[in-house]
């Protein structure tokens, strides 16, 4: 019997001898336990690690970084080469050669995703299944009977992976859709298939249940007393988490700036329940009409929140600054305040054009008195001293029109508008900019956090300036970033190109290296101003109390040089998950307010072009993408335009043209237009 499988052996290699085979690396052994799991023997020094991404089928992709050069890269994934990844897992992997081609074979699940799986729930006697319909999910969600509890067949529920052991992943229900406000499923059930949570767990609310909602005379020890100040509040007239409040002095010399921020560390303790959740979450989320807080509604709009009236503890940013708009002295100290008025951006705006008189009563209820009147005047004539430098020191000021969504009590769309702009945004920018730029500067010799935006790379600042000499004469570009936006934003066709600017910029991100704001022109910049839905700024108060109280040790010096590379990665990447989930929301928005709209006709300009097609933008800013297919139009990268094939169209940025809705997909949330 030996003898015969030799044969066979041996017949079988002389066959392969006259074929000609693709470089391969050998297939990994791949086993199934008798639990149904796959598994492969590993070799751990070839491994790298990526998320795993699952394609519209049943293969996949994992995206990686390579440690080295920073450049990302993609690996296919062939279905037998995935173990039992889903969308969005931490995987290991290695590459191997298929056909000549590099691809992905999965070594082992590291971490499962935070990604929640949302839709029905169908409930048996002892346990349950969750059916999702989204095509990326292959499989159905095993729900044990013990994490089942009160949930009814039908109901609509966010479930998380825990484990996949046996023939079905094993899921625990961690939102219920239908206790949320009516008629904004939609909208969570895209914030929870991007990892996020609206409730809290059962540790978080015991702890914020058992903190106290008054101020006693211990709390004060350490504090400066700035209960005397005129103090205000500038913020939207929607706006129920309030951070920071202005003071203002005026002297010989200048003026005296106090920004007060809410001590929010004084409540959520380091390692706490409240503090663990804050950093998963990083960030407070705002989409559309609702907000997912970073802390729960009882801090982050009650306790904390800088209400009028109401004593508050916070964290003082004292700037003297002289006649010319420099700092000559700064100092980060606790206090106590009150705030005296809670102002709107319109109402700022109408102070500062006298439109508001003395005992004219204000949106939420004060008088206003002269004094007040009197001090937003000279803040006005702070900031615009302050704006002034600004713009000198080669700051980038890009004007992208906001988009505001009117919905209905069922939360349909009635209405796309742009934001409208108040000139009192730049007031209170410049303060926070200034406060944040200190507190940076002051304690940049500890281990802090920073926001950073590194310098553009060569290669795209060489790419962006021959784009730009194609539709600007070469004699007419002026040499520096900020004058070129301003020459952009001189242009209603120019305009588009900022967003073509913006992409050859790096992204800002959080890092426990000072390597400068580029966009700003800083080079000292951090994120102090918003604790309340911002975890880097939570985390650099307690590190400035540590050093203010003279707490701050080797010790603690050691934990906080280990501790904040993480806390920085996870803060950048929960921002940058924050801002897709926005758009998201808005491209689902989009698709409801444009449903009835299907074959209508629209006029619009062109904001973008690529080689598979263009983007054109809406005067309700609503922006979307043609495909070149059957338009007759072609891109020329040479002359960055389009072209028809005939020659005798051309096209390019800020062209207007009219195009005609023919179809929305409301699976991948796409509208698709033609041209007219």
């Amino acid at each position: 019997m030996s003898e015969n499988r030799g044969k066979s052996f041996k017949n079988k290699q002389k066959r392969a001898e006259g074929k000609v085979f693709h470089k391969s690396t050998p297939k990994k052994k791949q086993v199934r336990h008798k639990s149904g799991k796959l598994w492969v023997k590993r070799n751990q020094e070839n491994e790298l690690v990526g998320i795993y991404k699952q394609g519209q089928w049943a293969f996949g992709f994992v995206d990686t970084v390579d440690e080295k050069t920073g450049e990302k890269k993609w690996y296919f994934t062939h279905e037998s080469k995935k173990l039992d990844a889903f969308e969005g897992d931490e995987v290991a992997f290695e590459v191997q050669y298929f056909k000549g081609r590099e691809e992905a074979q999965i070594t082992k699940v590291l971490k499962r995703s935070e990604h929640l799986i949302v839709w029905k729930l169908k409930v048996g006697k002892t346990f349950a299944f969750v059916v999702s319909d989204n095509p990326k999910i292959k499989s159905d969600i095993f729900i044990p009977g013990k994490h089942i509890r009160w949930y009814a067949d039908g109901s609509q529920v966010a479930v998380q992976i825990l484990k996949w052991e046996w023939k079905n992943p094993e899921g625990r229900i961690i939102e219920s859709l239908w206790s949320l406000p009516k008629g904004r499923e939609d909208i969570y059930k895209i914030a929870f298939e991007m990892w996020a949570r609206k409730s809290f767990s059962g540790a978080v609310m015991d702890e914020t249940k058992e903190l106290k909602s008054y101020i006693s005379q211990s709390d004060l020890q350490y504090r400066t007393d700035h209960r005397n100040l005129l103090t205000y509040t500038i913020d939207g007239s929607e706006s129920k988490d309030l951070d920071d409040a202005i003071s203002l002095e005026k002297n010989n010399s200048g003026w005296i700036l106090y920004v007060h921020i809410a001590d929010v560390s004084h409540y959520v303790r380091e390692n706490s329940p409240l503090d663990r959740e804050a950093k998963k979450r990083g960030t407070s989320i705002y989409l559309a009409d609702q907000v997912i807080p970073m802390l729960p509604t009882e801090i982050s709009n009650g306790l904390c929140s800088l209400h009028p009236w109401e004593d508050k503890l916070s964290l003082t940013c004292e700037m003297h600054i002289s006649t010319s708009g420099k700092v000559v002295k700064s100092e980060v100290y606790n206090s106590v305040i009150i705030s005296d008025y809670r102002l709107t951006y319109k109402e700022i705006d109408e102070f500062v054009s006298w439109d508001i008189t003395s005992w004219d009563e204000l949106l939420f209820g004060e008088k206003v008195s002269e004094y007040l009147r009197e001090n937003i005047q000279d803040l006005k004539k702070l900031t615009d001293i302050l704006s002034k430098n600004t713009q000198n020191r080669g700051s980038l000021d890009f004007d992208f029109p906001e988009t505001k969504i009117v919905l209905d009590d069922a939360w349909n769309p009635l209405e796309y508008k742009k934001y409208e702009r108040y000139h009192s945004y730049k007031i209170i920018e410049e303060c926070m900019v200034l406060a944040n730029e200190s507190v940076s500067k002051q304690f940049s010799k500890y281990p802090f956090l920073y926001r950073i935006h590194e310098d553009p790379d060569g290669e795209d600042v060489e790419k962006f300036t021959k784009m730009l000499e194609t539709v600007i004469p070469d004699s007419e570009i002026p040499g520096d970033f900020p004058d070129i936006l301003k020459l952009l934003q001189s242009s209603t066709q120019l305009q588009y190109l900022q967003k073509l600017l913006l992409r050859s910029l790096s992204k800002a991100r959080y890092s426990d290296k000072n390597l400068g704001h580029f966009w700003l022109a800083l080079k000292f910049y951090s994120h102090f101003t918003s604790p309340i839905r911002r975890y880097p700024d939570l985390q650099i108060h307690r590190i400035i109390k540590e050093i203010t109280r003279g707490k701050f040790s080797w010790e603690r010096k050691d934990y906080y040089s280990e501790m904040l590379p993480k806390v920085a990665q996870r803060s950048s990447e929960t921002a940058d998950r924050s801002e897709k989930m926005e758009y998201r929301v808005r491209d689902m928005l989009a698709c409801k307010y444009m449903a009835d709209k299907i074959w209508e006709q629209f006029s619009g300009n062109i904001s973008g072009m690529i080689e598979k097609g263009f983007f054109v933008e809406l005067p309700d800013t609503i922006e979307w993408f043609i495909d070149y297919g059957m338009t007759g139009l072609s891109y020329n990268q040479t002359d960055m335009c389009i072209e028809s094939v005939d020659g005798t169209k051309k096209l390019t940025f800020g062209s207007e043209v009219a195009v005609r809705l023919i179809d929305i997909d409301t699976m991948r949330m796409r509208l698709e237009f033609e041209l007219v």
